[in-house]
């Protein structure tokens, strides 16, 4: 009876053996494939810029339908960013960032999934103030000297005033005759001095 006992435990203890390395065999044979994450976008941006990252797995290939977490810290480790981005068919994904000037860390995580392994990358990250585009001084339009306006010719003054012709040059400098039935081309002056006529342009 006894050895009957110590049978039954022996048989017993093989199988549980038996299953253990089963499961391991298992398991070795579907390994996780391991993956990177790399964040492509430059390490120094203007306000209003992006964060651009990719996922990959064996042999760069591009892991698409992935979500990857995006955390940014400022310089005194308060996290201003905590976003989620999936990936797209070529193993890319990109996030806006609404971040003033200064600097920043990034930490872009991958968890994994039951077929790859989990990754992740930091990057130190500057943000410039963007620059402002500002007006061209010599483009400025002295309105106290060019006080006349007109839609097809801009701001004008008249230089001289002839019966019903009248001299203007406009604010780029360039001379024109205005009279009654529309604008011309200022075409110099005769013997006795008066305005000429060029090239009619349209009205004024």
């Amino acid at each position: 009876m006894e050895n009957r006992n110590v049978i039954i435990i022996l048989v017993a203890v093989v199988i549980v053996l038996a299953v253990v390395a089963g499961a391991m065999f298992l398991q070795s044979g579907h390994a996780k494939e391991p993956t990177k994450v790399k964040i492509t976008s430059d390490k120094k941006q203007f306000e209003g810029g992006k964060l651009k990252l990719q996922l990959t797995g064996l042999n760069k290939t591009a892991l698409s339908k992935q979500k990857v977490n995006i955390i940014v810290k400022n310089k005194k480790g308060k996290v201003v960013v905590n976003e989620t981005v999936k990936t797209n068919s070529k193993g890319n994904a990109k996030l806006d960032l609404d971040l003033k000037k200064g600097k920043y860390s990034v930490n872009a995580f991958y968890k994994g999934d039951e077929n790859h392994t989990g990754n992740n990358t930091t990057q130190k990250l500057t943000i410039k103030e963007k620059v402002k585009k500002t007006a061209n001084v010599k483009n400025k339009v002295d309105t106290s000297v060019y006080s006349k306006y007109s839609p097809n010719f801009g701001n004008y003054r008249i230089v001289e005033e002839q019966q019903e012709l009248a001299l203007i040059e406009t604010s780029n400098g360039e001379y024109y005759v205005f009279g009654g039935d529309g604008a011309y081309t200022y075409g110099g002056r005769d013997s006795h001095g008066h305005i000429e006529l060029g090239s009619y342009v349209g009205k004024y």
